[in-house]
């Protein structure tokens, strides 16, 4: 209750020291207050237009912790866009540039980019078709953003060959953009040791937890989880989380995904330095939603939202029909190793009141079996097509499932102007946005969604943040449409 907070402070200030003045009044509420009552023993005029304005100021300020919000900050704001460049031998190199408010942050930055593209460019295989898209390089910059002025960089370089990932190289970088610093792990947690055990504690069970099928090298385990080996994990800080991030054959041979190590801010709030909880305090500056998208993957247009998030800085949950995971896990992969929530939308995308009990009740298993084989992860929730969770409650399914409380309809094909439309009229504190990656305007939406939220001063979240920040479970059984102060219930418009 951030509000809360000012408030008393005024308060506090005007009992203090009473000069707090009122637009066209010519006294001070203290002056007012300390006034003699009437002699009946009534408070004289001025003495309870004083007491209704310190009341109405507290009131107004109380309401502040629900609709007011920072719009981006001239810190926070990026230009991220990129080039493609074709290799003599047909190979294409894709290069991604940032422009910041700190010309020292962008030439870092851009410098390590241009540096794996040129190294790394120049050892690509030749193409075996016209267009270069079998042999590739992408360069990609990701970008985050937290509190008033830290900004969290993830460069990452990812070559494939025929849609296969055969090698990643990534780094990371957080600034205080307010001074242009460098932000470490030890700014955030200092030399308290609970912390430090926590973060061990958390990085070797979700390591250990990712591929169930195979065993990470314990000694290479163990090297990952030193003192040293913490403070200088690469990490980027999100809206509502921290995120380590380690290369998945460093424990797993063979691997070529991303692992991520996720720690929500309410999780160690308490652990956090002064300068750090400030920075990550962000439901004290910023509204919150959620962008989600269902039905995908597809080559074309799942590849456009992707990239439309990666410009905007923008993370979003993906819900992905299960059968289409194997055909397309290239797109799955991408979703997870850039740092998106990786969801399920059911095994197949049909009616689900036409399908048994059985059948549905075994939808997880298969989902998770080939969510494994490509980023050796379950699902942790779901949602099912059309909204017809009803049948999956009442037959047992092993999900949490999650609705929405704002459809942008752009599974009509409608354009992405339309969609802001609505968006625009009906966007509140907590919602969880319906969009569709196998549209073709979708990016668009998506771009313009995303920019649209940070000006009107909402951070986009996962669907795992949202519902972190206000410590709401994901629990089996239960459905789920927003989550604003912890109500998760389905809004009521007018």
């Amino acid at each position: 209750m951030p509000c809360l907070r000012t408030a008393l402070l005024l308060i506090d200030y005007t009992v203090s020291f009473g000069n707090i003045q009122f637009p066209g009044l010519h006294f001070s509420p203290l002056q007012c207050m300390m006034q003699e009552n009437l002699p009946d023993g009534r408070l004289s005029m001025k003495k309870r237009l004083c007491v209704l304005m310190v009341l109405s100021m507290l009131l107004s300020l109380l309401s502040l912790s629900s609709v007011s919000a920072e719009p981006l900050q001239d810190c926070h704001k990026v230009k991220n866009s990129y080039k493609d460049t074709k290799n003599a031998n047909g190979s294409v190199v894709r290069l991604w540039q940032v422009k910041t408010a700190l010309d020292p942050v962008t030439e870092e930055i851009n410098g390590i980019a241009e540096a794996w593209a040129e190294e790394l460019g120049a050892g690509l295989p030749a193409a075996a078709n016209a267009t270069g898209g079998n042999s590739r390089l992408d360069v990609e910059i990701r970008y985050s953003r937290t509190g008033l002025h830290w900004l969290s960089f993830m460069i990452q370089a990812r070559t494939t060959y025929h849609r296969k990932v055969t090698d990643q190289r990534f780094t990371t970088r957080t600034y205080d953009m307010e001074t242009g610093a460098p932000v470490t792990l030890t700014d955030l947690f200092g030399d308290d040791v609970d912390a430090w055990n926590f973060l061990e504690e958390r990085v070797r069970d979700t390591l250990t937890a990712y591929w169930p099928d195979a065993e990470p090298d314990p000694s290479a385990l163990s090297a990952l989880c030193t003192p040293g080996a913490l403070a200088d994990a690469p990490f980027t800080l999100h809206g509502m989380s921290l995120v380590l991030h380690y290369p998945a054959s460093a424990l797993y041979p063979g691997r070529q995904t991303l692992m991520e190590v996720s720690l929500f801010y309410p999780e160690i709030q308490g652990w956090l330095t002064p300068k750090a909880f400030e920075e990550t305090d962000n439901l004290r500056y910023y509204k919150t939603c959620a962008l989600t998208f269902d039905d995908g993957p597809v080559n074309t247009n799942t590849a456009k939202v992707l990239t439309a998030l990666m410009e905007t800085g923008a993370r979003g949950t993906f819900f992905v029909i299960g059968n289409r995971v194997e055909d397309y896990y290239w797109l799955v992969q991408r979703e997870h190793d850039e740092g998106h929530a990786v969801a399920s939308h059911n095994w197949h995308h049909g009616d689900v009141r036409k399908v048994s009990g059985t059948q549905l009740k075994a939808m997880p298993e298969l989902v998770n079996a080939a969510m494994n084989k490509v980023i050796g992860i379950p699902v942790r929730y779901n949602r099912v097509p059309g909204g017809l969770y009803p049948r999956m409650v009442s037959s047992g399914v092993d999900w949490a499932f999650i609705q929405w409380s704002l459809d942008t309809y752009d599974w009509r094909g409608i354009s992405s102007g339309l969609v802001m439309s609505k968006v625009r009229s009906k966007l509140q504190d907590g919602d969880i946005i319906l969009c569709h990656d196998i549209k073709p305007n979708t990016a668009e939406s998506a771009r313009r969604i995303a920019r649209y939220a940070e000006e009107q001063g909402y951070m986009l979240l996962t669907i795992d943040e949202l519902f972190a920040k206000d410590g709401v479970p994901l629990t089996s059984g239960t459905v789920y449409y927003r989550c604003a102060g912890g109500d998760y219930s389905k809004r009521s418009d007018p």
